[in-house]
């Protein structure tokens, strides 16, 4: 079974390193500091672009990890965000600042295990073409699917799928994200549902399923939404989670 305080380093550990400063998360501090990292020069496993500045956001302390892209604007955001303020205000430093998208995420801590009835199932890589016609009802316009049997043998053999089935078929069903850190033990769960089966619970009954396979196989759960996703937000906190930090950040 979990522990809440392991849970907590170990989140603490993984975004650390997203930020590109091991452990600056575990340490017990207050304010606002800017971290150069390389990596905000790359594109992290897992992530189909790079995120040039990555801004964590707790309510007594705030993370900047700036790239070389960054250039002339740092001095701007060190002038502008030098106390701890509400992410929102950061967010619309931002903003201002670069005139282009912002991305604006909430990031999770597993804190207990829900109790919620489930007669979710654990595939098996036996079960692919049960998976396969699931994923391409979630996927209708995708046609390149050369690469999902292995995705989901990996999923399965790591018991990370975890799949509802009404109606003679899968209608919902957790997944494992690529980790660019820490992949031996944290996992970020994943979970989709048929559009005409949501609101019936079944996304909280698989996910309730796969933390218990988690807990069983020593892994630690993650959580990440869109911060506008108040569906996935909700989700979180009724299967245990809670708020760990709101990430803001930009794509040059």
């Amino acid at each position: 079974m979990y522990n809440a305080e392991n849970c907590m380093e170990a989140t603490g550990a993984y975004y650390s390193k997203w930020l590109g400063q091991d452990g600056i998360l575990n340490r017990d501090w207050k304010g606002v500091e800017y971290v150069y990292s390389e990596q905000r020069n790359t594109v992290q496993h897992g992530y189909a672009h790079r995120f040039d500045i990555y801004a964590l956001c707790q309510k007594d302390r705030i993370v900047v990890s700036y790239g070389d892209r960054i250039g002339n604007w740092l001095e701007a955001m060190k002038s502008q965000i030098r106390d701890v303020m509400p992410a929102e205000e950061v967010r619309q430093i931002m903003e201002k600042i670069f005139q282009r998208n912002v991305f604006d995420n909430m990031k999770y801590v597993f804190k207990n295990m829900p109790d919620i009835p489930s007669d979710a199932k654990a595939l098996a890589p036996e079960d692919y073409r049960e998976y396969e016609d699931f994923w391409r009802k979630c996927n209708p316009g995708c046609k390149n699917t050369e690469w999902l049997k292995e995705y989901f043998e990996e999923m399965a053999q790591a018991h990370m799928c975890i799949g509802i089935y009404r109606d003679g078929g899968i209608v919902s069903c957790t997944d494992a994200p690529d980790m660019p850190y820490m992949g031996e033990q944290v996992q970020e769960i994943g979970i989709n549902t048929l559009r005409e089966y949501r609101g019936n619970g079944y996304a909280a009954m698989a996910c309730s399923k796969c933390l218990q396979e988690m807990a069983a196989h020593h892994k630690i759960p993650l959580w990440s939404t869109a911060a506008d996703n108040l569906a996935s937000r909700r989700l979180a906190q009724k299967i245990g989670f809670a708020e760990y930090a709101e990430v803001i950040s930009v794509t040059l």
